[in-house]
């Protein structure tokens, strides 16, 4: 009898202890401060990669004591930074996860700003039926004037795009006539270059004209012509300047632009850009001493304000100019003053891309964060649900003595379900994981582009990468995803290193079934460090070009997914290891192992994996890897 007392009282102690340490670590948690959105806001153009950081630091913080308007806002701001840098998908998705959130709360203005977001974005991708979704959504919900003006152009705009001319200049005049006092000079400056587009389709030149001056007129001169508003001015002028015929009617168009803005002030860079342009008009003609007044104009703009581009267009036209008048001495110093300027150019473009790099990277941190704290509250809720075990248990022990049994089998169905839980963690931890040597060396490969200057192949192949860690990170937070989304994914990921290594290895994705297998569930990447084996442990160290053959077959029973390379096979691949490269401990095929381990174990499935050589009488032995997946 003493020794059950005794027996009980530690057990009393031991929970306690328990019990205290856990509710010190939730108070822990729920002292980390707030960081201020508003400061990100403040600072977004300026500094965008610090502006991530302080939202990156407040979404760490949002489950505990943010509230969900300011996640909602920080999703939203991190869409805007997106838009910015020209990554239209990455910014619709922060908005999507931005409008999932508002959904929840009642914040109307809030939701009306990203439906105009949304709207605005989907316009400018050409999506007009997801941007009048998103328009009209906006005006449901809006009692701001301001915003309800900008869903109204919107509309208008989305009209416009489907050439519903005029549906779209009476949707305009009607914004023009009830939002007289809301109109500020530069979005009426805007409705005037629309709807000078619309008349210039509707054959009504001189009409065009009138509200193409008009626009210029109401544009603030305050404003450089970089501004994106100022690309509707420049369209409308072109759409009037092609449906022009006679170059002397587009070079007295040309000149009364130029006329009209050093009247208004106009930024030197616009007055620059009119001079360029009436300058070829002249070359046109052949009239080469007025193409070079012009030209001349500029040069002596561009000493005191232009862009590097335009810098660039000037010196370039005048080398152009002097080696046909056959004065070399001024083309010579002009080509020098061309090629200075466009080093300048490519370094800024060149800096610009180091940036944007940058803040793609920062984007990664944040679907970590995401991740990492649905982990969190995984754990918290298995921690409260413990306490409450605890609790029971320590109540039933200091009423029953004679409970000991059924305390004993209390705790062991507490710790069986402490395995399993323990274990989805641990398989959710797997998943979560990417091996970081492809991604540092996809990240080493954009980084060639650049050297090269092959701006086009790394923004090409960054948007790949980019979608690549978009579907890893979405398909992280399942258990199962379907067959079809996993080969979407290797389909993606062998296009990605067949880019970087196109002289080492061909590859060919065959698939002989004629089963719809989209319903087919399997672990996510669970192919994908089964190819990525391949081509780094075998097909890259060969002497000539390899062959990857990844093929999909059914039977009755299992979906046969095989892996066939002619690589220099694993024994070989090892004895090639350099020191560094046999200080690293690859995890990507362990965790497979442990993963189908855990989930033939969860979820009673029954998974097989199969490796050897492919090919046992060749020099090169290859590998082969099969995976059964029952169906």
């Amino acid at each position: 009898m003493a020794s059950k007392k005794y027996i009980l009282w530690i057990l009393f102690w031991f929970f306690n202890i328990g019990y205290v340490e856990a509710q010190k670590k939730k108070s822990f948690n729920k002292t980390v401060p707030i960081s201020n959105l508003e400061q990100a806001r403040k600072i977004k153009s300026k500094d965008p990669n610090k502006a991530i950081r302080l939202i990156e630091s407040l979404l760490k913080t949002r489950k505990r004591r943010g509230s969900l308007a300011e996640e909602a806002e920080a999703y939203m701001l991190l869409g805007s930074i997106y838009e910015e840098i020209d990554q239209r998908k990455l910014a619709f998705q922060r908005y999507e996860q931005a409008g999932k959130i508002l959904d929840k709360i009642k914040h109307p203005e809030l939701k009306a700003q990203n439906h105009l977001a949304m709207g605005l974005l989907s316009l400018d991708e050409g999506n007009t039926k997801l941007a009048s979704t998103n328009f009209n959504a906006c005006l449901n919900v809006s009692s701001s004037k301001t915003t309800r003006l900008k869903c109204e152009i919107g509309r208008a705009d989305v009209e416009f795009l489907n050439e519903n001319y005029d549906v779209s200049i009476l949707l305009y005049n009607k914004i023009q006539q009830g939002y007289v006092k809301a109109l500020d000079s530069l979005t009426l400056s805007n409705i005037e270059a629309k709807k000078a587009q619309i008349f210039v389709k509707k054959n009504k030149i001189d009409e065009a004209r009138h509200s193409y001056f008009n626009s210029i007129k109401n544009y603030p001169t305050t404003l450089s012509t970089d501004e994106e508003e100022y690309e509707t001015i420049e369209n409308a002028k072109v759409e009037i300047l092609t449906n022009l015929e006679d170059v002397d009617e587009k070079i007295e168009l040309r000149k009364e632009n130029i006329e009209y803005k050093e009247n208004r002030n106009f930024s030197k860079q616009s007055i620059i850009q009119e001079q360029l342009e009436l300058a070829d008009l002249y070359l046109e003609k052949g009239a080469v001493e007025e193409a070079e007044r012009y030209i001349d104009a500029s040069k002596n703009l561009a000493e005191q304000d232009a862009t590097l581009e335009q810098k660039v267009k000037v010196f370039k036209k005048a080398t152009e100019i002097s080696q046909q008048k056959g004065a070399l001495d001024e083309a010579a110093k002009n080509y020098r003053n061309f090629s200075d300027a466009m080093d300048k150019a490519n370094n800024a473009k060149q800096e610009d891309l180091d940036r944007k790099l940058a803040i793609l990277k920062d984007q990664v941190n944040i679907d970590i964060i995401d991740k990492n704290l649905e982990i969190e509250e995984k754990q918290e809720a298995l921690l409260e649900q413990q306490l409450k075990n605890q609790r029971n248990i320590i109540g039933l022990l200091s009423l029953l003595l004679l409970a000991s049994l059924v305390s004993f089998y209390f705790i062991m169905r507490n710790v069986k379900a402490k395995r399993k839980a323990n274990a989805l963690l641990l398989l959710k931890s797997l998943r979560t994981q990417m091996n970081p040597h492809f991604i540092f060396n996809a990240l080493n490969s954009v980084n060639n582009y650049i050297s090269k200057n092959d701006e086009k192949a790394a923004n090409k192949f960054l948007a790949n990468f980019s979608r690549l860690m978009r579907m890893v990170l979405d398909y992280s937070q399942k258990d199962f995803i379907s067959f079809e989304e996993e080969m979407q994914l290797i389909e993606l990921y062998l296009k990605l290193e067949h880019a970087r290594f196109r002289d080492k290895f061909d590859y060919k994705l065959e698939n002989n079934t004629t089963i719809d297998y989209s319903d087919i569930e399997i672990p996510p990447m669970l192919i994908q460090p089964f190819i990525e084996n391949a081509v780094w442990h075998g097909l890259r160290y060969k002497t000539e070009k390899g062959h990857l053959q990844v093929t999909i077959k059914t039977n009755d029973k299992y979906l046969n997914i095989t892996i066939q390379d002619n690589g220099i096979g694993r024994e070989k691949s090892k004895t090639l290891k350099t020191r560094n490269q046999k200080k690293y401990k690859s995890t990507g095929l362990k965790n497979v192992d442990k993963r189908i381990a855990l989930i033939n174990e969860i979820y009673t499935k029954n998974y097989e994996i199969q490796v050897k050589d492919a090919f046992s009488d060749a020099s090169d032995v290859g590998t082969f890897v099969s995976i059964k997946i029952p169906l």
